[in-house]
């Protein structure tokens, strides 16, 4: 019970969706599929009259014959074929429109779902397979559930006017037209139940198959691929589950067949009932040929009136299965969120960073990554965090930045629990370069401005950021400086070295003018003369800010006013380079490895 009112629901919610993004063309389509549903009982009326009139046409001598009488009806079937016409033309320009409107406002959605999203959602799989079934028909259900209920109203509109004149000629043919109509909506229905469940089942074959062909296709990975001689070995796997998936699809689509032709084998009985009824009429002498004419078009207008009822209806289920992804993947609850009545983050940071107890595990996880975190970071302080891979730092970084929220604990800033902030103000305080940073493919100029989308393009702070991330100087060396596209992926790009990306990266970190600044291997890429020049810059740039840095880089840390050293989520070192080199412990034996190697 509680799956049909969700669905009823879910209806509900698209036509509201229809409704808000293409208003205007929605009301033209009801307008038009209303006529369209009157103009086959015209028809009808029209061409018992003709039939009568060219009877009585044929019937008069030779030489005496008028043909006045069907030449009177000629205006009103012209009008009834032009209006058709007409409707045809309206109905695919309606279509395109408001399948157009809809398509931006459903995509626009799930953008805007998708950047409220917490992290954690993407980091499973189950979330990508939601994903992709709600991209794959958010698209085009919402106008299908929209036209079918308009064409459902003008079908109904058609069905009344026919059977109201089958009822007047021969009251019999209305069951029969029932029984005829009836099996293919209920295959249709039971073909809707199927595809159903053969696209969720298989989901994420679809999408791992997807992924094969990105592997193959897309520049990231075409150097290893290539030189690891792979890609045959790819392609075959690929081949191999587009296959599974072809014959998995045939057989569905047999089976669809199969019921199709059931359907239609018992609509052709009814439909050879019904024309018995008429052949009997015909014995009696109770029909004209107009009558004729009007009982078996009706008859054949009726069935495909009716049909084109029951079709509707089978269609609105199976656009209820469907639509339903994209109403749960909008519906997703937040767990990282701002709270009811936020608190104003602090205009100036007096105390700094405190961390009460945080401990953390990523869900799906058997494991806390961090352990029962007590620390404080001071004011304007300059920290790095030290530790092998795993020991929890880039994950303290995102817990800080507020891309998760602590499993236990709690983190402070001036003495306030950062979950009583607004969540985007929180994180308009921090500016952050992650070790994955994006490469966007745009301009240099708007791969810098990324940083912080409140500068106009074109700002000054642009090109000074650039210049203290050490990007200015090969952005100016562009063929039209910050106006050329990085990247391949559009036409009249250039691409730059890893290094040249992660200074830009690092420029986009500084046009934002925030108290916290967060790095992530800030050096991995630069070589030792321009990793020297960085850190002497970020010592300037960055006085007066809490900043947090995360390297295995030596010299990187060692300019640092503290160094914290994680091991299996704790702290288990803190203090300046010197001093822990001194303690011969876990950051002195980290440092001897990388001195000797």
């Amino acid at each position: 019970m509680k799956k049909h009112r969700d669905r009823l629901r879910h209806l509900r919610q698209a036509v509201r969706l229809v409704w808000d993004s293409a208003r205007g063309w929605t009301l033209l389509q009801a307008l038009v599929i209303g006529v369209q549903g009157l103009l086959p009982v015209a028809a009808l009326v029209l061409t018992r009259h003709v039939v009568d009139a060219a009877g009585r046409f044929l019937a008069q001598t030779e030489g005496t014959r008028d043909v006045h009488g069907l030449l009177v009806l000629a205006p009103g079937v012209g009008a009834v074929v032009l209006a058709g016409w007409i409707c045809r033309a309206l109905s695919s320009i309606v279509a395109d429109a408001q399948s157009a409107a809809v398509s931006d406002h459903v995509q626009d959605a799930m953008q805007e779902k998708s950047i409220e999203l917490d992290l954690a959602y993407y980091e499973t799989s189950a979330y990508h397979d939601q994903m992709r079934m709600a991209q794959s028909e958010a698209m085009s259900r919402p106008t299908s559930i929209v036209r079918n209920l308009v064409q459902l109203g003008g079908g109904a509109i058609a069905l009344g006017s026919v059977a109201g004149v089958l009822w007047v000629s021969q009251g019999l043919l209305l069951p029969v037209l029932i029984v005829a109509a009836l099996p293919g909506a209920l295959a249709r229905i039971w073909n809707s139940r199927r595809w159903h469940r053969w696209r969720i089942s298989q989901s994420a074959a679809e999408r791992y198959a997807g992924y094969l062909h990105l592997l193959l296709t897309a520049l990231p990975f075409a150097k290893e691929i290539r030189l690891s001689g792979n890609g045959n070995e790819l392609r075959r796997q690929h081949r191999e589950l587009r296959g599974r998936l072809r014959r998995s699809r045939l057989a569905l689509t047999r089976h669809r067949a199969g019921a199709e032709f059931v359907a239609e084998a018992l609509s052709m009985l009814a439909m050879v009932a019904g024309l018995g009824i008429v052949y009997l009429r015909m014995r009696g002498n109770a029909m004209t040929l107009g009558d004729l004419a009007l009982l078996y078009g009706g008859f054949q207008r009726g069935k495909s009136a009716f049909s084109g009822v029951l079709g509707s209806l089978a269609s609105l289920y199976e656009d209820s299965l469907f639509i339903s992804h994209f109403y749960r993947f909008l519906g997703l609850p937040l767990r990282v969120r701002s709270p009811e009545h936020p608190k104003p983050m602090p205009s100036r940071i007096a105390q700094g960073i405190r961390l009460e107890h945080v401990r953390f595990r990523y869900p799906g996880m058997d494991r806390d990554v961090l352990r029962d975190l007590d620390l404080t970071i001071r004011a304007g302080e300059h920290v790095a965090l030290v530790g092998e891979n795993g020991s929890g730092k880039t994950t303290l970084v995102k817990l800080l930045c507020r891309l998760y929220d602590p499993t236990g604990g709690r983190i402070l800033i001036d003495g306030t629990d950062i979950r009583e902030f607004d969540l985007e103000a929180l994180r308009a305080s921090f500016s952050a370069l992650f070790q994955d940073f994006v490469r966007y493919q745009m301009t240099a100029g708007e791969n810098v401005r990324m940083g912080d989308v409140a500068i106009p393009p074109g700002d000054p702070r642009i090109a000074e950021a650039a210049r203290r991330g050490g990007a200015a100087g090969l952005i100016e060396q562009l063929p039209a400086g910050y106006d050329t596209p990085l990247g391949r992926l559009f036409g009249g790009g250039s691409e730059l070295s890893e290094g040249q990306w992660q200074r830009v990266a690092l420029a986009r970190a500084f046009v934002r003018d925030a108290p916290f600044v967060m790095l992530d291997e800030p050096t991995s890429s630069l070589d030792a003369k321009a990793e020297r020049q960085l850190l002497e810059s970020v010592v300037k740039i960055f006085a007066g800010k809490t900043s947090i840095v995360v390297s295995h880089r030596f010299s990187t840390v060692q300019v640092a006013d503290r160094i914290l050293v994680l091991s299996e989520g704790r702290i288990v070192e803190s203090g300046a380079h010197e001093q822990l080199v001194q303690a011969n412990g876990v950051y002195a034996g980290l440092f001897a490895l990388r001195a000797r190697a």
